[in-house]
């Protein structure tokens, strides 16, 4: 096992700590809603059942530590979400690509900017990289909300690229040096 498997980042109401395979019957009850699959990738499916956990765990794990950074997010000892990273390639291996996501039951209540602050510190001081980059479709001015207040920089927006069950809407790109 290596170094990263035994990472645990504190935060004021968190735990931030690399995904587990004992976690796969804890994340279909989370994550099996389309409100958070909406606001997702392809990659986080719906409907979200326990094939897709184990899915997910597996892929986290597989370069964790090095091209990898993912978290399972818990909150008041309950899985609440989950963030990372996952480094760039080629002539981007000094950035990383960061994503979050949050059970519905844990929106509005500022958690988010917690995890992603403590991401962002986490990568700063414990990584190699020197860059982070994210995205948020246009439909999510909350997730907008969250890079902005973490230091992402707003650097510039792909219109009508995003295209999720019949609907396009814009992709908007944030970055952040470390």
């Amino acid at each position: 096992m290596n170094e990263f498997m035994l990472t645990e980042i504190n935060t004021e109401r968190c735990l931030l700590r690399p995904w587990r395979v004992e976690d796969i019957p804890l994340v279909p009850p989370l994550a099996d809603t389309r409100d958070i699959s909406w606001n997702t990738s392809f990659r986080f499916p719906y409907p979200y059942d326990e094939e897709a956990a184990k899915n997910m765990i597996h892929w986290s794990r597989d370069g964790a530590g090095e091209n990898k950074w993912q978290f399972a997010v818990f909150s008041d000892e309950e899985l609440a979400g989950g963030c990372g990273a996952i480094r760039g390639s080629g002539v981007e291996t000094h950035t990383a690509t960061v994503g979050y996501w949050l059970g519905t039951a844990w929106w509005g209540k500022g958690l988010a900017t917690e995890i992603v602050a403590a991401l962002v510190r986490y990568m700063r001081e414990e990584t190699d990289v020197e860059q982070l980059t994210a995205s948020c479709f246009g439909w999510n001015p909350a997730s907008r909300r969250v890079l902005e207040k973490t230091g992402f920089a707003h650097e510039g927006m792909r219109r009508g690229v995003v295209r999720k069950w019949g609907k396009t809407t814009d992709l908007w790109i944030y970055g952040r040096p470390l």
